[in-house]
């Protein structure tokens, strides 16, 4: 059982650190950068008033709790860290779990001395060291950041606990899903469905008389990251709600044991549904897009729903009079070098957080290549009439799709919106800021086939975090006051802002053109390197 824990964070040695430093990193950057921007009660109280008229910001953001440093960092950051906790824990478990099972690696260790549910134990018990880690780092960011030591210890514990609930959440998924890829995609869609169901809750609360609090509704209360919410880490630091993490934690792990051990090494609780027995693939790019398109389909939907809010919360701003100042003073804060109406900075924001989405897919669907070669599957298609460099642009065509898909829904969604609320006109500059998004979400999907070219074992984790480095430089740049220089180094930094009368489209044509250069490069570095397992 040990040596299984060892070998567990001997693997795990560097993706592991990487999400807990970056979510302890946004920690210390929310706390820091607050103090910094909105240094008073009344400033914060300011926004805080925009946030209980504005539904939309409610389900992004989180439920207000006072005015109070402390209580503005926790409504400003707390759900974003909760779901970081809770994709690092989903993706560990899925990763030593079913990924190992449908490796053989599995069936391996069953050969030694130990006992059948030995590997799912050691599992459980690393998803449970790095959460610890994570809540111990988490802590102690919000308290380098300047906030009390009580609130800092208490919003740990609650990012903790969330990430626990999902370790055992992803155990459960690892026993029914058939595939890896399935584990995968069902743990990190049960994450969006505890942040809807915190948003919604959030969004249909009762506003507070105070103006700067509100009571949330039922649904909050059915998601792990509510109930982390509710534990008001800096005003009432009430760790009651988290024994419901506990709780799911423990009943789920309990049940993943025992589903364990009443099924055959290999299979699943849920069948996997069998395919054709003649299919249609002709080329390579055919089977890329064959293996991916449910999950280039996801992240449209994604983008979709999230490009709606745009007109929504414009609507929202509007009825808020005076208030909308101050949402443009944050919103200038969030966009490099924003200056202009509030309505087109408001479509600016959330169509550029939908291009952070396409960056991922496009880097998702790269890293794909990376799962197929691991596998052993790249090195049967290479057998026949197939070029590396058929291959791998293969996968990086289905990358820029899904990319476009995101971002192109996004804009579409926002334009939508605001037909329903009766601004037709804004329909196509709303459209133009989706595909404003799409030289940042190219750059980093070359990137990540550069990587996978010329160091494979990498992919994964430099595709997923050089992605959130870049969002983060980007989204929190400014608010943390990061040099102009390295502000400047993320592709997002030189997105056209979209719509306004000032967008200036050069950079974005400059960092597509060496996008391109790029994939060129990663091309030929692929036909120079051997395979890897």
């Amino acid at each position: 059982m040990l040596l299984l824990l060892l070998a567990r964070a001997r693997r795990d040695r560097v993706i592991v650190p990487v999400w807990v430093a970056a979510t302890a990193l946004l920690a210390y950057a929310g706390a820091a950068g607050v103090q910094t921007e909105f240094p008073t009660d009344a400033d914060r109280g300011a926004v805080l008033q925009i946030a209980v008229v504005t539904p939309s910001l409610l389900a992004l953001r989180g439920l207000p709790d006072g005015a109070t440093l402390g209580a503005y960092v926790y409504f400003q950051v707390f759900c974003y860290l909760a779901i970081m906790a809770a994709l690092m824990s989903t993706f560990l478990v899925t990763r030593h779990s079913r990924a190992d099972e449908e490796r053989g690696r599995l069936e391996l260790v069953g050969a030694t001395a130990v006992g059948r549910a030995a590997p799912l134990a050691a599992t459980l018990a690393w998803g449970v060291l790095a959460n610890a880690a994570l809540a111990v780092l988490v802590a102690l960011g919000l308290q380098g950041g300047g906030l009390p030591a009580q609130g800092s210890w208490a919003a740990g514990l609650a990012t903790g606990a969330t990430g626990l609930a999902f370790v055992g959440v992803a155990a459960v998924v690892a026993q029914l899903a058939p595939t890896s890829r399935g584990a995968n995609g069902t743990s990190a869609a049960l994450v969006g469905v505890a942040f809807v169901l915190r948003a919604v809750g959030d969004a249909t609360g009762t506003p507070d008389p105070d103006a700067i609090t509100v009571t949330s509704a039922w649904p909050s209360w059915l998601s792990p990251i509510g109930w982390g919410q509710h534990v008001f880490a800096f005003t009432r630091a009430d760790l009651a709600p988290l024994l419901l993490s506990v709780a799911l934690a423990v009943v789920s792990a309990a049940a993943a044991l025992a589903a364990q051990s009443r099924r055959d090494l290999g299979s699943s609780v849920l069948r996997e549904r069998s395919g054709r027995a003649e299919g249609r693939i002709t080329s390579s790019i055919g089977l890329a897009w064959r293996l991916q398109w449910p999950s280039v389909v996801g992240w449209a939907v994604g983008g979709l729903v999230l490009g709606s809010l745009a007109g929504t919360l414009s609507g929202s701003i509007v009825s808020a009079g005076d208030l909308s100042a101050q949402l443009q003073r944050i919103l200038e804060l969030f966009i490099p070098g924003g200056k202009g109406q509030l309505t087109d900075m408001l479509v600016i924001a959330v169509v550029g957080v939908a291009g952070i989405l396409a960056a991922f897919a496009g880097a998702q669907a790269v890293i794909r290549a990376r799962g197929e070669e691991a596998d052993g599957r790249a090195e049967l298609v290479l057998a026949a009439p197939v070029t590396r460099a058929g291959w791998l642009l293969g996968y990086v065509l289905v990358a820029l799709v899904s990319a476009a898909a995101v971002a192109l829904a996004a804009g579409l969604g926002a334009g939508l919106s605001f037909v329903a609320a009766g601004d037709p006109d804004r329909f196509g500059s709303s459209l133009a800021a989706g595909v404003a998004q799409l030289p940042a979400a190219f750059a980093f999907t070359a990137v990540t086939a550069l990587v996978f070219a010329v160091l494979p074992r990498l992919t994964v984790a430099a595709g997923w975090g050089l992605v959130s480095l870049g969002a983060f430089v980007g989204q929190f740049g400014a608010l943390v006051g990061l040099p102009d220089a390295v502000r400047d180094a993320s592709p997002f930094a030189h997105t056209p802002q979209v719509p306004g009368a000032d967008a200036d489209w050069g950079p974005a044509l400059v960092v597509t053109a060496v996008s391109v250069v790029v994939v060129a490069i990663s091309v030929l570095a692929l036909r120079r390197r051997q395979l890897t397992a």
